[in-house]
């Protein structure tokens, strides 16, 4: 796998695929109803959560992160949350399984803005290594970004659950003293400009990539993109714990409706978790998807048309 940096900056790609269409900033998802007729989405101000809005469709499609998610279907003192979202009826046990075995990790990014380069502009990274066991996460990574006077630094692992904590000034002169002593006190000069990221406090991300944690498998990438379809009177709990047993999103139990909720993201491409293009395709995966259900195959013959040449058996 090879890592890329975009020339104009990761904004460039949301700008693009956002342009003609109708996005609501600063609406945080209270709750998703949904129901074998479709789907009602309750949404209010991030800072105000009174007077809800009410949005309804045939489908919606879910792209919340593993961290949130995890978050919504946890117990009901942390389902209180202001980044919650209540789903109503409550996710089938297989998918709130599967949300829970999975592992949503922690990486965090120290950005620093120098007035000149002091590094080797020809080479795009050089790493760090720390002198414990403990600090090895810690600044392990630096980035030249763009060519220009920017460094961004990685931390990961136990290294990045310390940071959350710690303010700004300490981690960016951290950042300073370990560049020291990889280019000498006189060379390094105080950047103008830094940001720290903190994701795993983020209330509306809880951390940064999903992986597969221990008891948890490649299947339940597959658990968390299957759609759910609304549970119907014959719907037993045997079924779904057989389903959940199985980590077989084929055996998920369904009604004999249409799935109305549909589930997006990183977390959910098997193929290609914890990268920006993988949820890039899972976007498109379920695109298809929806409109394959409610606007039939573009591949499909006709009704009446064989799908393959009739064949005769020979005997002897």
């Amino acid at each position: 796998m090879l890592d890329k940096v975009l020339r104009n900056g990761y904004s460039c790609v949301p700008v693009a695929l956002s342009e003609g269409l109708d996005i609501k900033l600063n609406q945080a998802v209270r709750q998703i109803r949904y129901h074998s007729k479709g789907v009602e989405v309750l949404v209010s101000s991030a800072r105000n959560f009174n007077n809800p809005k009410t949005f309804k469709a045939d489908v919606v499609l879910c792209t919340l992160p593993l961290g949130v998610l995890k978050q919504s279907v946890g117990s009901s003192a942390v389902q209180q949350l202001p980044s919650s979202v209540q789903f109503v009826p409550s996710l089938p046990e297989w998918k709130s399984s599967a949300i829970n075995r999975l592992g949503f990790g922690n990486l965090n990014k120290v950005v620093l803005c120098f007035e000149r380069i002091f590094w080797d502009p020809s080479a795009n990274l050089f790493g760090h290594v720390g002198s414990t066991t403990a600090s090895r996460g810690e600044l392990f990574l630096f980035w030249n970004l763009y060519r220009a006077p920017v460094l961004l630094a990685l931390v990961a692992g136990e290294a990045a659950a310390i940071m959350e904590n710690v303010s700004d000034d300490v981690i960016v002169g951290r950042c300073i003293a370990v560049l020291k002593g990889i280019f000498g006190n006189s060379a390094v000069p105080q950047p103008k400009e830094t940001v720290v990221t903190r994701w795993r406090a983020d209330p509306w991300a809880r951390g940064s990539y999903s992986y597969v944690h221990v008891g948890s498998s490649g299947s339940d990438y597959d658990m968390l993109a299957a759609p759910v379809t609304p549970p119907s009177a014959g719907s037993t709990a045997a079924a779904a714990s057989a389903a959940a047993a199985s980590q077989d999103p084929a055996a998920a139990p369904t009604s004999n409706g249409v799935p109305r909720l549909f589930f997006a993201g990183e977390h959910t491409i098997r193929n290609y978790p914890a990268t920006v293009h993988g949820a890039f395709l899972s976007g498109l995966r379920e695109a298809g998807r929806i409109a394959d259900q409610f606007l039939g195959c573009p591949y499909a013959p006709p009704a009446g048309v064989p799908t393959a040449p009739p064949t005769t058996a020979a005997t002897e």
